[in-house]
């Protein structure tokens, strides 16, 4: 049996490089009732910048954003592109969010995936780098998760629900 994902993460960019990714997002997401979030690469600003408010922010600056950015938000943090991107998919009825990751790397969006309780990561075949690096990244999470169970009160492992699935462009 297959399972149903609650939660879609469709790796993309600024730009409509990674368009067809999006709508196989949204697709699955309407057949699925799943929620999207939008996976922003060039987010990734280096090891000293960041879009979002860090732990050296100033107070209460960290606390202003969640794990999940609405279009506010990500026009907050001068991403409209990405913001328009989910305004488009929450007016098809999908509910979506955007996330600005301080580092776009596997391990990065394996730990996001995991905590945002992802089943699904969808990723361009143009990012071939990327997908191969998960495929790698996600067995040594699995195991480090299962030699964690035991202290996590015995709930499975999040990280074993996920998946990746490539999507090739238009």
């Amino acid at each position: 049996m297959t399972h149903v994902p609650s939660t879609i993460i469709a790796v993309t960019t600024e730009d409509d490089r990674h368009a067809m990714v999006i709508d196989r997002a949204a697709r699955l997401a309407i057949e699925t009732n799943a929620t999207v979030i939008l996976y922003d690469l060039d987010a990734d600003m280096g090891l000293l910048e960041s879009l979002l408010p860090t732990a050296w922010s100033g107070d209460g600056e960290e606390e202003q954003f969640g794990d999940r950015l609405d279009p506010s938000d990500l026009e907050a943090a001068g991403r409209s592109a990405l913001a328009d991107q989910v305004r488009v998919i929450r007016a098809a009825g999908i509910e979506a969010f955007g996330w600005l990751p301080p580092k776009a790397d596997a391990d990065a969006l394996v730990e996001y995936a995991t905590r945002q309780g992802a089943a699904l990561v969808l990723v361009s075949t143009d990012d071939a780098a990327l997908i191969d690096a998960l495929h790698s990244t996600l067995p040594q999470a699995l195991k480090a998760a299962k030699a964690t169970k035991g202290r996590r009160g015995n709930r499975p492992a999040p990280v074993g629900r996920i998946r990746v699935e490539a999507v090739a462009p238009s």
